[in-house]
């Protein structure tokens, strides 16, 4: 059952309005000076810094093209929920961060002030909340002349103005690398270890009284070697997801540890480069997902292996676009045989289209088989695209738009669920140490669940201070 568009009135927006600059200035006054002793420390060692010559590698920021840096990253499409949009700037705006030998340190911490008119994403008994985010990170990036190693590490405290329960600190430490053995021969690893608390918005979420904590580890390695037209690459990872029980209104306790499993997959990938900037290609996976009980709370194994088999073609074409384009055939089997088999067409595509110098835009589409603990449903079946647009109206603003369409099949459950979200954010860095920004989001969810329906709008303030 689909529910009528609703009117949104600006009358309360702007009252939101209101009190998110008032949270914000309560949330960072108390920071704001030992914060700016620190740049003002910062910006005199940068200084003195800025008058020796470094004899080390190439800022790893730094485009060695000139271009703007909204057509610069390699990997755009990585970046969907606006992560790094203040990294976007123009080069002048962006801070020195602190040089440790080899390495380039970048340390930063956002404050944010949200309205979110749905906060537990319900069909009726809709419940808004202000909500202050506090996220301090450190990036160290590697300068070497080959070879590549960067450690991530951010924390994101959460505190509810009116639904304290939900306050939660997500944490995540990752590090990335890669090792050149010829110019045309690497290998890559990447390790990543997180916190996080599941969305009221899952449709895994069961109502606690608290959200659910997750616990993850993931590791993966690969090579890629390019001889002649031809590029191979694979690499192999695994995944370990444990979730917390988490207790209800009425004293009793959700367990989950029949969510707990190990995720693992492998990737060959092959392509030929029919002439430049395009190139045939074929790519095979292979996964496994095994859970540690073997029935969960339902009586269902829910242990499975899949794989999936596409081909197509990739683009790279100077710095005007590049991706693939890949369709084939994919196929979860689950040991229980009362759960269905999902199987069937598989899509999986990516471009980042670069019209012009100033503006990239991202298209993606994709068909993949999800993981759920939905009863009766063996997999989550997950068909959307979604279109991005950043543009760097000047040096020091990044204008970036959004909008997705999903369809989520629940198999063997007879529900289907369709997701809209569109997106607007503006980023303005002030200086090189100073960042200001907005978002402004609508979801709606439609399904033929009618609890599982909701629309929920979310408007956000952002300051950042980065040396």
């Amino acid at each position: 059952m689909t529910s009528s568009p609703q009117v949104i009135s600006v009358d309360p927006l702007l009252s939101v309005g209101k009190s998110l600059f008032s949270g914000l200035g309560r949330t960072i006054r108390p920071a704001l000076t030992a914060l700016a002793t620190v740049m003002m420390l910062a910006a005199w060692t940068q200084a003195a810094q800025a008058q020796k010559t470094t004899q080390q590698g190439s800022d790893p920021r730094r485009s060695a093209t000139g271009a703007a840096r909204v057509t610069t990253d390699t990997n755009a499409d990585s970046d969907q929920r606006g992560r790094n949009d203040e990294k976007q700037v123009n080069d002048s705006y962006q801070p020195k961060g602190m040089e440790i030998g080899d390495f380039l340190l970048l340390p930063q911490v956002e404050f944010e002030e949200q309205y979110n008119s749905n906060f537990f994403a319900r069909a009726t008994d809709k419940k808004p909340d202000l909500i202050t985010r506090i996220a301090p990170e450190f990036q160290l990036r590697s300068r070497f002349a080959n070879h590549a190693l960067n450690v991530t590490a951010r924390a994101e405290q959460y505190l509810h103005r009116t639904y304290t329960n939900d306050n939660h600190l997500d944490a995540l430490v990752a590090a990335d690398g890669r090792y050149d053995f010829t110019r045309t021969w690497e290998a890559t690893g990447y390790l990543e270890a997180y916190q996080r608390f599941e969305d009221r918005g899952s449709p895994d979420d069961r109502g606690g009284l608290e959200p659910t904590r997750t616990y993850g580890l993931t590791g993966r390695t690969g090579t890629k070697l390019q001889s002649g037209r031809f590029t191979y690459a694979g690499d192999i990872g695994a995944s370990r997801l444990t979730f917390d029980d988490v207790p209800t209104s009425t004293g009793s306790i959700i367990r989950n540890n029949d969510r707990n499993r190990w995720e693992m997959l492998a990737t060959g990938r092959t392509s030929y480069e029919l002439f430049p900037g395009y190139a045939a290609v074929a790519q095979l996976q292979a996964n496994r997902r095994h859970y540690d009980e073997e029935f969960d709370r339902n009586g269902f194994q829910r242990s499975s292996y899949g794989w999936r088999a596409e081909t197509g073609i990739g683009l790279d074409i100077s710095q005007l676009i590049r991706g693939d384009f890949l369709v084939g055939y994919l196929s979860q089997n689950y040991e229980d045989s009362r759960l269905h088999d999902p199987k069937g067409f598989a899509l999986k595509s990516v471009f980042n289209w670069t019209p012009t110098r100033m503006t990239v835009v991202i298209l993606s589409l994709e068909r993949s088989v999800l993981e759920t603990t939905t009863a009766r449903a063996s997999g989550m079946i997950h068909t959307g695209g979604s279109i991005l647009a950043r543009h760097e109206l000047e040096r020091n603003i990044i204008l970036t738009a959004s909008g997705s369409v999903f369809q989520d099949v629940f198999e063997g459950a007879g529900q289907t669920n369709w997701t809209y979200d569109t997106r607007a954010r503006a980023v303005w860095a002030l200086i090189p140490e100073a960042y200001v920004g907005g978002e402004l989001g609508y979801r709606k969810r439609t399904s033929n669940v009618s609890t599982s329906e909701y629309d929920q709008v979310v408007l956000a303030l952002r300051l950042g201070l980065r040396l």
